[in-house]
């Protein structure tokens, strides 16, 4: 079997594993902080560190799932949060050099969707949409196996679905993207507003005031906490109707660290989904937790290279 190795490629550490199956990998994985500041040619070089160090020597092939919209098939990244200059930067051709061996890049949600597909809650589905809610939103649609890409390779970016057009600004400063109210910086960011408009609330001094910390209050019953939480989950599920009837999917599943928040999410997505979607589609559709949690990225790298360089 060849020496395969799959890369999850974050803005502070990079994961690096050996593939031992088409959705698995050893148990030995490598890590390594992300030297994002001192540029991209120290980045790829501790990737391909981290490769080689996984496979034990030079691999026969790579696969990494990076942030940002890029397009695999000239392995151009346009851009990627977290990573400065990453800006039109090969970083395939980079990679390749630096580690000796072939490499195939894709967009780091698009894998944990690829993964979450293969060997999660979309295994069987013919048509997969998986929703990554973090500090941004993300997003992959696969069809009969096949990760949707489009023709700029930026396809299925669920986070800039336009919402309100007098919403808050998205990570991209677009106004009124479903990222910008229902991410996690955008659920901490309408509690800010909430407080310093001067409503009463538990939330009030704490430090850091993130989406975790509304979650919680949330649970505890706090009334600004529950309605941001509402407000942010309605905006996913009418969203999400949508994508139910453009794609008319087998599954929807929602990950990401508010994508786990889905006790607070559930009954208002449901409720707004069936507002916006056909009845007929939205039956057929499961709805709910992805299963791999934060091990999604790695183990659709390690899919992804399986894919792409397994000659057996």
């Amino acid at each position: 079997m060849p020496r395969l190795v799959g890369i999850d490629l974050g803005g502070t550490s990079i994961r690096a594993a050996l593939a031992t199956g088409p959705t698995t990998y050893a148990e030995r994985v490598v890590r390594r902080r992300t030297p994002a500041s001192a540029g991209p040619e120290a980045v790829i070089s501790a990737c391909a560190a981290a490769a080689r160090d996984a496979a034990g020597g030079t691999p026969d092939g790579i696969a990494i799932g990076i942030p940002g919209p890029l397009d695999p098939e000239s392995g151009v990244v346009f851009a990627a949060p977290h990573l400065p200059g990453f800006d039109n930067l090969p970083a395939r051709e980079m990679l390749s050099a630096a580690a000796g061996c072939p490499v195939a890049i894709h967009n780091d949600s698009n894998l944990a969707g690829y993964a979450e597909w293969a060997a999660g809650m979309g295994r069987g589905a013919r048509t997969f949409v998986f929703v990554i809610i973090g500090t941004g939103i993300g997003g992959a649609v696969i069809i009969d196996g096949t990760l949707l890409v489009g023709t700029a390779s930026t396809a299925a970016e669920v986070g800039h679905v336009p919402c309100n057009t007098d919403g808050p600004l998205c990570g991209q400063g677009h106004p009124g993207c479903l990222e910008g109210i229902a991410s996690g910086t955008g659920i901490a960011r309408c509690a800010a507003a909430a407080l310093a408009a001067g409503e009463e609330s538990q939330l009030r001094g704490i430090t850091p005031l993130d989406a975790s910390a509304v979650a919680a209050a949330a649970r505890a019953g706090d009334p600004l906490a529950r309605r941001v939480f509402t407000h942010a989950a309605r905006a996913l599920g009418r969203s999400f109707g949508a994508l139910v009837n453009i794609f008319g999917p087998d599954a929807i599943a929602v990950g990401g660290g508010v994508g786990s928040q889905l006790d607070l999410l559930e009954a208002p997505i449901r409720a707004a989904m069936a507002e916006i979607a056909f009845d007929a589609p939205l039956r057929r559709c499961r709805f709910g937790q992805a299963e791999l949690g934060s091990d999604a990225g790695l183990v659709g790298a390690v899919a992804w290279a399986g894919r792409t360089f397994h000659r057996d």
